[in-house]
């Protein structure tokens, strides 16, 4: 177990909830963000992560993603299929935090954010660094040597990191290296946001992105992501009725 695992574990609140064997932390989007903004003046380096159904049936059968995801300071339920799961289960998620969402009310909201962006293809993150605007300090694709970004984040030292190299490249990353970047104090894991943000990829309508359907809109959108989608949204069907069964016994 991760020295980090264990501080977490320690410090817990006793607001986790365990879903699949990964444990979310059960908070509205205001309440992350609160808790969130605390962390830019701490002296403790903060690690997020935001899974959805993908990421719960990977954990599965990859030990050291579960670790990598229990040991995140925070860890916040991105899907509406886990939403939605857990809920079937008899456990309540108060709400499921779209990445998009948090990273506009981080940019919004924070009085001193010093952002760097790391991923996504040159043009994407371009746009998205001008969609974002001036609290944005520095960027970089997700093309380049981890080494010359994270010297290149240690020059321009921001206090905010955004890694969007897809699961579960960008939470090894930040598990691997936040701690060779001391002036970032909160470090997440986006995914796919950039090219949201960039408007490379139009998001689901509300009333899609609320009935949990929002991965058939991806689909639509975006086919060669079919045996992704088919894989996370599948095999999150399957854990769920077998712990439904498991339950019922």
């Amino acid at each position: 177990m991760s020295a980090r695992l264990i501080i977490n574990n320690i410090m817990s609140n006793g607001v986790k909830i365990d879903l699949f064997g990964i444990k979310f932390d059960n908070l509205t989007m205001d309440e992350a963000i609160k808790q969130l903004e605390k962390s830019l003046p701490a002296g403790r380096q903060r690690f997020v992560v935001l899974p959805y159904s993908e990421f719960v049936v990977r954990a599965q059968k990859d030990e050291k993603f579960k670790n990598i995801l229990n040991s995140a300071d925070f860890c916040l339920c991105e899907g509406r299929g886990l939403y939605l799961s857990a809920k079937i289960l008899g456990k309540k998620i108060k709400t499921n935090i779209y990445g998009v969402d948090l990273i506009y009310n981080i940019v919004k909201i924070f009085q001193f954010p010093k952002i760097f962006l790391f991923g996504a293809t040159q043009d994407v993150i371009m746009k998205t660094t001008e969609k974002l605007g001036e609290k944005i300090v520095g960027f970089e694709n997700g093309y380049q040597n981890y080494n010359q970004v994270i010297q290149k984040i240690n020059s321009i030292q921001p206090n905010i990191l955004l890694v969007g190299l897809g699961s579960p490249k960008q939470e090894e990353f930040i598990y691997e290296n936040l701690d060779k970047m001391p002036s970032v104090k909160l470090a997440i894991g986006v995914g796919g946001a950039f090219d949201f943000i960039s408007g490379k990829i139009k998001r689901a309508p509300k009333i899609v992105q609320k009935i949990g359907l929002e991965w058939l809109w991806r689909l639509i959108l975006e086919s060669r992501r079919i045996s992704r989608i088919f894989i996370g949204v599948g095999g999150l069907i399957y854990l769920t009725f077998k712990n439904v069964l498991y339950l019922k016994k």
